[in-house]
C-alpha cells in the first residue's frame, strides 16, 4: 500500500510545480497558452517518470525509488557530482558578476543556502548514526 502511495508522489509534486510555473509565467506577462505549455512540460515529465518507474531503472531512480543498493550508490554519486558542479557554477557566476560591478547578492545568498544545507546535512546524518 505505501509503495503505491509513494509512486504517485512524483506526479503530484510535478503537478504542483507545473501550476507554480504556469502562475509565475502568467505573472510575468506570458499568454495563457504559454503558461499552459509550461505546465504541460512539467506535468508530462512527472507522468512519464511515473509510467516508466517499473520499466526503467533510471526512471525509478529519478522518481526516488532506486531498485537496489547499486542504484542507491549511483544516485548518491550523481547527487554528489551535481552538488559539486552547482557549487562551482555559483562561485564562478558570483565572481564574474562581482568583477563586472553587478549585484552578486543573489548568488551569495544561494551559495550560503547551499553551504548551510550541506553542513546541516552532514550534522543531521552524523547525528542519526
Amino acid at each position: 500500500m505505501s509503495m503505491n502511495v509513494s509512486r504517485w508522489v512524483v506526479p503530484a509534486v510535478g503537478f504542483v510545480i507545473g501550476l507554480l510555473v504556469a502562475a509565475a509565467m502568467l505573472g510575468g506577462k506570458a499568454t495563457p497558452f504559454q503558461a499552459a505549455v509550461g505546465f504541460a512540460i512539467v506535468a508530462a515529465y512527472a507522468i512519464g517518470l511515473r509510467f516508466l518507474q517499473t520499466r526503467s531503472e533510471t526512471a525509478s531512480l529519478l522518481s526516488g525509488l532506486p531498485v537496489d543498493e547499486r542504484w542507491e550508490a549511483i544516485n548518491a554519486n550523481a547527487l554528489s557530482l551535481a552538488a559539486q558542479v552547482l557549487a562551482v557554477i555559483l562561485l564562478v557566476v558570483f565572481l564574474v558578476t562581482q568583477f563586472r560591478g553587478g549585484d552578486a547578492t543573489p548568488y551569495a545568498l544561494l551559495g550560503a543556502a547551499f553551504a548551510v544545507a550541506y553542513i546541516g546535512g552532514i550534522v543531521w546524518y552524523r547525528w542519526r548514526q
